[in-house]
């Protein structure tokens, strides 16, 4: 229900209470809560607050003086000077249909603004729930740029050790090449340096050791490899002095 309140002059009160118990407005939704006597402005201020309709009816109040109270509407009534009952209920009745039009256009204003703002409501949570998004996106967006930051450091250092390795491979294939032998008939080769018959493949084998030559000179089934004649000859004249030294030992 529509609640209505009249600001009027005093001397009007009287003749107002008696035409609105004699006038039916409930019947339209319409209820005129009370009359309040006084045009002052803080009286009406206090009285009027929250009120749908305020009436002003009186000549010595102007649209300024209310301009800005806690009402949803205020309409202007000009009653007769003669306060003809008959006219004033008229002009009564007429100030009251017309607010509670102007109500009611409001009303309906005032629920398409609710269904706009419940749209925009609807439009502000969608946009925090994709700065939400967008945030745990922008995250993930940081912690993929960490993450390849740290593949390409290991990738690099992968790179750096299969260098290494590759190196280190290059330098062992390189240690553990051998000079290519030729091999020569121990007998033969015995001769140049001594009279007596070639020694046992082991005691060539012994000295081979001794000297840390295995790979470069090899002695087996009467033959004797190394990487040339000389060398051979050298093998052979360090075996003869440590068959002489133990020779000489033994007497």
């Amino acid at each position: 229900m529509i609640d209505i309140r009249i600001a009027t002059d005093p001397e009007r009160v009287e003749i107002l209470s008696k035409i609105l118990k004699n006038s039916a407005f409930t019947e339209f939704g319409i209820a005129i809560s009370s009359i309040i006597p006084t045009v002052n402005n803080f009286v009406v201020r206090k009285a009027a607050a929250g009120a749908d309709i305020l009436l002003i009816a009186s000549q010595t109040v102007g649209e300024k003086d209310v301009a800005d109270l806690s009402v949803g509407h205020v309409e202007f009534i000009e009653f007769p000077p003669d306060d003809n009952e008959s006219s004033m209920k008229k002009a009564l009745e007429e100030g009251v249909m017309k607010s509670a039009m102007q109500c009611i256009h409001i009303l309906s204003s005032y629920n398409d603004i609710e269904d706009e703002l419940q749209i925009l409501r609807e439009k502000e949570r969608e946009y925090q729930e994709m700065r939400t998004e967008y945030a745990e996106l922008k995250e993930k967006e940081i912690k993929l740029e960490t993450l390849n930051g740290e593949a390409d450091r290991l990738r690099h250092k992968i790179e750096d050790l299969e260098s290494e390795l590759e190196s280190i491979r290059t330098q062992n294939t390189e240690g553990m090449k051998t000079k290519d032998l030729f091999s020569f008939p121990l007998e033969d080769v015995w001769k140049e340096i001594a009279r007596t018959p070639p020694p046992r493949n082991e005691d060539i084998e012994v000295a081979i050791k001794r000297l840390s030559l295995e790979g470069s000179v090899m002695v087996s089934c009467g033959h004797l490899a190394a990487p040339s004649r000389e060398e051979a000859l050298d093998i052979l004249r360090i075996v003869k002095i440590a068959l002489d030294l133990q020779k000489s030992s033994t007497h």
